[in-house]
């Protein structure tokens, strides 16, 4: 890996995590250790699969699945920072670093949101929490690569491999949460405390305005992701 990836990983950890624990407590020893399990599992994950889109320099993957799975299992911040960080990485990883921070911010989002709605909740909130999750996703790339690549290139992306990927997504994370629920109850006691609305609408605008200021940044720079 080259110095820049490294530096690249490094700065979206830390975004990350202190986005992740705004207006909160401090990460816990235990979430500390559940977050970089699932980071890391939402980066193999993504990785296993990918699948070049050349309108929009973009790719289909399998990682939406382990984003709502980290929210739905453990919570929005957890959901928010293995979400966001993981799916960052890969995209460094894989080459496409130049998207690393918008997906540190859209899949963050969606973990975050799948989590704050459906976490230790019945069914129909799992299923309105991935609904969210994916609708932040959905918008989240069309937004970003509007103004970077033309409406018709990111339409084309959202109507083909982004609502593929989320809801593959979101059936496989259903699925995962309801068996390893079932099969490991006792894994209820290890998810952290629900976040407040007010956490919610905080960093969905937190996101909004920083992905805004990075679109903002290529284009005054001629930076072309």
């Amino acid at each position: 890996m080259t110095h820049e990836g490294r530096s690249l990983i490094q700065l979206d950890v830390v975004v990350a995590v202190r986005v992740g624990v705004l207006g909160t407590k401090p990460l816990q020893p235990r979430e500390v250790a559940l977050t970089a399990v699932m980071t890391a599992a939402t980066a193999a994950v993504t990785m296993v699969i990918s699948i070049p889109f050349p309108p929009t320099r973009g790719y289909f993957n399998l990682g939406d699945a382990m984003v709502m799975l980290a929210g739905l299992l453990f919570g929005a911040r957890l959901g928010g920072i293995a979400g966001g960080v993981g799916s960052a990485i890969s995209d460094i990883l894989l080459g496409y670093a130049y998207f690393s921070p918008l997906t540190l911010f859209i899949k963050g989002t969606e973990g975050f949101l799948t989590g704050l709605i459906g976490n230790n909740r019945r069914l129909p909130l799992k299923v309105a929490g991935v609904v969210a999750g994916s609708i932040a996703m959905l918008l989240g790339y069309f937004s970003v690569e509007t103004p970077l690549y033309g409406v018709g290139a990111a339409f084309a992306e959202l109507v083909t491999i982004n609502s593929l990927q989320v809801l593959s997504g979101a059936v496989v994370s259903l699925l995962l949460c309801q068996a390893i629920l079932k099969a490991y109850p006792d894994i209820k006691f290890l998810q952290p405390r629900h976040e407040g609305l007010r956490v919610g609408v905080i960093m969905v605008i937190v996101a909004t305005l920083v992905l805004a200021g990075i679109v903002g940044v290529y284009l005054l720079t001629g930076i072309s992701p």
